[in-house]
């Protein structure tokens, strides 16, 4: 536990392996398309580089208290601005990931951050995305 900011922290050792980079085509989810592209190339973890593109709408997630909060940004046209997180598609995997988050703007231009909800984040025209292997040591 780090005591300055009272949060676990963990540190591992690896090294980055291939790299993909892919176009989701219109109406396929952010989250669930990035864990099916992890799949396809057998990886089973992946640091998410960046991804560019529009989003019908976008459903983004955030700490509020004690809890989560979620917020809706009405499209169509929601452009992505910046993606980041990491995937682990491995079936023993105990942790929440993936944890894909990122910045989008509106149609009038008003930016949003957070944590991209599962499911509910679909591709208006395309989006690419460009995914990194972790190979842990």
């Amino acid at each position: 536990m780090s005591a300055a900011l009272d949060i676990p922290v963990a540190i591992e050792n690896g090294t980055l392996g291939r790299l993909v980079v892919a176009r989701l085509k219109p109406n396929q989810d952010l989250t669930e398309s990035i864990e099916a592209l992890c799949a396809e190339h057998a990886i089973s973890r992946a640091i998410v580089r960046g991804a560019v593109g529009s989003l019908i709408d976008a459903r983004l997630a955030f700490r509020s208290g004690d809890g989560w909060r979620e917020q809706r940004v009405s499209g169509p046209g929601v452009e992505i601005l910046n993606v980041f997180g990491e995937v682990d598609v491995r079936t023993d995997a105990a942790s929440e990931l993936p944890m894909l988050h990122g910045m989008v703007a509106d149609t009038a231009g008003r930016m949003f951050a957070g944590r991209f909800v599962r499911g509910a984040n679909l591709s208006f025209i395309t989006i690419e995305v460009t995914l990194q292997e972790w190979l842990p040591a």
